[in-house]
């Protein structure tokens, strides 16, 4: 941590735009009752919105110790309520109900990616209230997109075609029609030159659904973008559960879970996914694929061969954490100085037991560039301040520079 600082104190002062600080947190919760946070640094603010019941909340401050629910409550931030969107009776049925959204997402798209819808758009899935053998269940869920209609991320959030407020956009497969198969986590990959260049979006899909243990699994999908709403071409698959590790928490009903991909990038053109392994209620953890190239020649994406799993996933984990549990959906961010952050969620243990709801955590990461090895032959994420791939304590102090 001393070496960080130190390295951080020589950008400040070499930094000839506007001032840069140091913030000093002293833990690494962000926010209680809070999951699948999505977080944002942009213009001088932090951008937090997470998984809802029904309703989506955006939190914004320009300090990230005030993104708690002491100073921001979730009510007062609401930007979206489904019980006003028109796309869920049309995508579920006129009198369908939701029982939730989940894991929304915020990605910026540049003119060159998408001329004339370029801005910030948010990504999520929209669950139908249905019954399964007298609980909640969650066979229907699809994939909706917002745009914020000022380009800027405090919204308002709108149809991306029509620029009504509220109405959201199903994503749609490349006949124009919207997907109506179970999916769920969107997210966006780039891939930045050669033949394959260019932005695709990735999302879960299950199999095997009643078929029993072992056979009931999630996938991860990915397919080229013809817009931010509309796939084009056959999707493929990035991988599916294949590590022992991925395996644990399945039962007859539960699957083996590979979920919430999510793109980093490194310092030399590396190309790397996490994703959320395990049941959540179990070993959740983040493991690590890595894109082959060879020099500026990326491998197709849409391509399960060209994915490379790490041997010695999962890369960060509460599983040997006193004090967390279910660490997972990692979403990554840089601060003024470039410097590297996951931001998580885990279910915190109190006096001895996992709590019932999941908090926000932030820890900082690098790129282990001489743990190169076939299995990740573009380095290794050291995910955590504690630099072993576990949750470091809640308490753990953490430096993030600000402009």
């Amino acid at each position: 941590m001393k070496r960080i600082l130190l390295a951080l104190a020589g950008i400040l002062m070499l930094s000839s735009a506007a001032p840069l600080k140091i913030i000093q947190m002293d833990r690494t919760r962000v926010r209680t009752s809070c999951a699948d946070p999505c977080l944002v640094y942009d213009n001088g603010y932090f951008y937090l919105t997470m998984t809802g019941a029904t309703r989506l909340a955006m939190i914004k401050d320009a300090s990230i110790d005030n993104l708690g629910t002491d100073v921001h409550p979730t009510l007062d931030n609401i930007i979206y309520d489904s019980s006003m969107d028109r796309t869920v009776s049309k995508l579920f049925g006129r009198y369908a109900e939701l029982s939730g959204t989940w894991s929304p997402e915020l990605h910026f798209f540049s003119e060159e990616e998408f001329p004339g819808q370029s801005g910030w758009y948010m990504y999520f899935s929209i669950r139908e209230k249905v019954e399964d053998n007298g609980t909640g269940g969650s066979r229907s869920i699809r994939m909706v997109v917002l745009k914020s209609a000022t380009g800027l991320l405090d919204g308002p959030w709108v149809h991306p075609v029509t620029g009504k407020p509220g109405q959201s956009q199903p994503i749609l497969d490349p006949k124009g029609k919207a997907i109506d198969r179970w999916a769920v986590g969107p997210s966006v990959l780039r891939v930045p030159d050669g033949q394959h260049k260019g932005t695709y979006l990735m999302w879960v899909e299950e199999q095997g659904r009643g078929e029993g243990k072992g056979k009931f699994f999630q996938k991860i999908m990915i397919s080229n973008f013809s817009s931010p709403w509309q796939l084009s071409g056959e999707p493929g698959m990035i991988t599916y559960p294949t590590q022992q590790w991925e395996f644990i928490g399945s039962t007859e009903k539960h699957p083996r879970v590979v979920e919430g991909a999510t793109a980093v990038y490194g310092d030399h053109g590396e190309v790397y996914l996490t994703y959320s392994g395990s049941g959540y209620w179990s070993n959740y953890g983040l493991g690590q694929l890595t894109l082959s190239r060879k020099g500026g020649d990326y491998a197709d994406p849409l391509q399960t061969e060209s994915w490379i799993k790490y041997e010695g996933n999962p890369v960060f984990s509460s599983s040997k954490s006193d004090n967390l549990r279910g660490a997972g959906h990692g979403f990554f961010l840089r601060d003024a100085a470039g410097g590297r952050f996951i931001c998580y969620h885990a279910y915190p243990v109190v006096n001895g037991k996992k709590a019932k709801t999941r908090n926000a955590y932030i820890e900082p990461y690098y790129i282990d560039y001489d743990a190169a090895c076939p299995s990740a032959p573009e380095g290794v994420l050291r995910i955590g301040v504690l630099g072993t791939g576990v949750t470091a304590p809640a308490g753990t102090g953490i430096s993030f520079v600000v402009r």
